[in-house]
């Protein structure tokens, strides 16, 4: 029976459809991540997402370790967590499940760092090793944030028009988080949707909806 497991899943992940990679940041690890995979699910598409708490672009290049929490799920063989994984490089990711769809949702971390050149290589390489793998590529914004400062909030501001000017260039549609969500003014930690008491897991997964929508809108 083992010889035939892997003929098996082989067999159902090709009745699934269209397989999906997704990568993201602590927001795909939550209610947003949750709904999006359900999302895409319904509509028959075979899905794998890795989600690393703390990750930035550059993490997905270079694969480096992070602290703040991982999902990994698979839709023909499920999934589970970690709370000290290594950030997988994303051009092993593409080898691995020679996807029709990348789906990247990151943006979020950089609120705390300065943004240079630095920065905008890594999110270029990022869509590049998608455009070349030619799959079809949807990068998801950061959603409306509650930036703690006239700093960040300045950078957040930073963030949305580096991924305006540099997405785009390589074949890649921006959905842009910030234009469908609104962070409330109280509660939460100003990040994190599902950290806000009694209506957040719905704005997450509104959020996520939204983002579906637009997807289906564009895709191939």
């Amino acid at each position: 029976m083992r010889l035939f497991l892997p003929l098996i899943l082989s067999l159902f992940s090709n009745l699934l459809g269209a397989k999906t990679l997704i990568i993201t940041d602590s927001h795909g690890e939550g209610a947003f991540g949750a709904e999006l995979v359900n999302q895409l699910e319904s509509i028959k598409k075979n899905v794998s997402i890795y989600a690393v708490g703390g990750s930035t672009p550059a993490d997905w290049n270079l694969g480096q370790n992070q602290i703040w929490g991982y999902w990994e799920y698979h839709t023909d063989s499920g999934g589970f967590r970690s709370s000290k994984p290594k950030t997988p490089l994303l051009k092993n990711l593409l080898e691995k499940h020679q996807p029709d769809q990348v789906i990247i949702e990151l943006g979020t971390n950089l609120i705390w760092r300065e943004l240079n050149s630095q920065i905008t290589a890594d999110v270029i390489k990022l869509v590049q090793s998608i455009e070349k793998a030619k799959t079809q590529c949807f990068w998801i914004g950061p959603p409306d944030l509650r930036p703690n400062s006239v700093e960040r909030e300045s950078r957040e501001a930073e963030i949305h028009q580096l991924l305006e000017t540099e997405i785009p260039r390589y074949s890649c549609r921006l959905i842009r988080s910030w234009e469908m969500t609104e962070y409330p003014k109280d509660g939460g930690d100003g990040i994190h949707y599902d950290q806000i008491p009694d209506l957040g897991i719905n704005l997450a997964k509104a959020w996520a909806q939204k983002v579906m929508l637009e997807i289906e809108n564009n895709s191939l």
